[in-house]
């Protein structure tokens, strides 16, 4: 999908140093994907509180069609 932004020029730089130089497509969609990962840990993090919990995979899965 095609879409104008507006970023800021110094936090893009320093995102495509730290990504290894790949182009600015790969990443913003990095940098989406990281934010999408950190939220759903968060989300996770705040399921299961601070108990310790032994999940499985599929438990994992069902979390995730919950959302």
């Amino acid at each position: 999908m095609r879409t104008t932004l507006y970023v800021n020029r110094e936090l893009l730089e320093e995102a495509m140093t730290l990504a290894g130089g790949r182009k600015i497509t790969e990443v913003v969609n990095l940098a989406l994907s990281e934010f999408v990962r950190r939220r759903r840990l968060e989300a996770l993090a705040a399921k299961l509180g601070r108990e310790d919990f032994a999940l499985t995979l599929s438990d994992l899965e069902e979390m995730r069609r919950d959302e």
